[in-house]
């Protein structure tokens, strides 16, 4: 689809607000999809762990004695008490304790000792692991699934998605900045705002001038009326403009080229994979940038965004970091602004639901999207 050929609605207003809809959305989605939590750099040695929210559950990211990923929920088999008080750390020994009554559980979940405990008939440790959690990663990327069993594998929910960075050494990249924001919004409003440009002339002056058709309130192109298929294929994507070399305020690099993309890509300037509910990356020819999703509450939501550079590149190129780090900010803090004032707007009793506009379609496919997991019914086209 290039562009909606008649008026379609939106999701009701209610379901970015009401909380018994952010609850549903939780099972129906956070719960059962795969959500990225972090990125492996942060478990460098086995021991080392983070604590991960999603929804109302936590999750413990960890590696084995044998180097192996490991998840389990943040939560002691005898009671219920919470494991892990910090948020990240390295279980010392390789061993997880509770701090409740000192239930100690091997890095591979095992309980391993239950100290004072009196003997009693018919208790045996093998029956109290830990509960584990899917988590497997791609680029470096880490990935959990709450489910008991997970619809699809992660490469599976990658697809073609994952196909767009291919040329890109995720793995290999470090984060070098890492900012939290958080946003008076429903985590759906970020999404919206995210696929579309119809905001962006008004929103976006600084981005408009590194991707000059998005001064035009579309994505690409091929929004244009008289876009044709037969036009060149490079017309069919956005590009940044003549002379611009990668997403800074003033389209300069300061950073030497990343290894891996090729000449399309550096013409390009960017290119996306999302993988909804949790994660958008952008790679660029002289770095990468992360997005992270985490919903808070009906209302709340917060932005993970990191940048990413090759090891040796961040340390022989510290002073030019600040330059690569602006225009995201930038871009991340008037997102964040619209977000909030759509939000407030959307508790008018008078606003029941709204429109979607032509160049709105990647909307109507995210509500699709949103739709079948929570089985609800469509549009005639859906």
């Amino acid at each position: 689809m290039s562009v909606l050929d008649k008026i379609e609605p939106t999701l009701p207003s209610a379901w970015y607000y009401d909380a018994d809809h952010f609850r549903r959305e939780l099972e129906a989605i956070w719960y059962r999809e795969w959500v990225c939590v972090g990125r492996l750099e942060q478990v460098t040695r086995p021991g080392d762990y983070f604590v991960a929210g999603i929804g109302t559950q936590r999750v413990i990211v960890t590696r084995d004695r044998d180097d192996r990923l490991r998840a389990f929920h943040n939560t002691c088999r005898h009671r219920g008490s919470t494991l892990c008080t910090e948020e990240s750390g390295h279980f010392a020994n390789g061993r997880i304790v509770c701090p409740y009554h000192t239930w100690t559980y091997s890095l591979d979940g095992e309980l391993l000792a239950t100290p004072f405990r009196v003997d009693s008939r018919g208790f045996a440790a093998l029956d109290y692991p830990l509960y584990p959690v899917c988590a497997t990663a791609w680029g470096g990327f880490i990935f959990v699934n709450l489910a008991d069993e997970p619809a699809q594998t992660l490469a599976e929910f990658l697809g073609c998605e994952a196909e767009e960075l291919a040329h890109w050494p995720l793995a290999e990249l470090r984060s070098v900045q890492q900012e939290r924001t958080r946003l008076a919004c429903n985590w759906k409003l970020f999404w919206e705002n995210y696929n579309e440009c119809y905001h962006c002339p008004r929103i976006h002056p600084e981005l408009c001038r590194v991707v000059p058709v998005y001064k035009e309130g579309i994505m690409s192109p091929k929004e244009r009326p008289d876009w044709r298929a037969s036009d060149a294929p490079e017309d069919d994507w956005a590009r940044v403009g003549a002379g611009v070399e990668t997403w800074t305020v003033d389209g300069r690099s300061d950073l030497p080229p990343l290894a891996g993309p090729d000449d399309a890509d550096r013409a390009a300037g960017m290119r996306f994979s999302t993988f909804l509910p949790s994660l958008f990356v952008v790679g660029h020819p002289d770095y990468v940038r992360s997005v992270r999703v985490v919903p808070c509450g009906p209302e709340s939501t917060d932005l993970v965004v990191d940048w990413y550079l090759p090891p040796d590149v961040a340390g022989e190129h510290a002073d030019k970091i600040e330059h690569m780090l602006e225009l995201g900010r930038i871009v991340v803090a008037q997102d964040g602004r619209v977000c909030e004032l759509n939000q407030q707007g959307l508790r008018s009793r008078a606003h029941r639901q709204g429109v979607l506009v032509a160049q709105e379609y990647y909307l109507w496919d995210f509500h699709q999207w949103l739709r079948r997991r929570l089985c609800e019914p469509q549009t005639a086209e859906g």
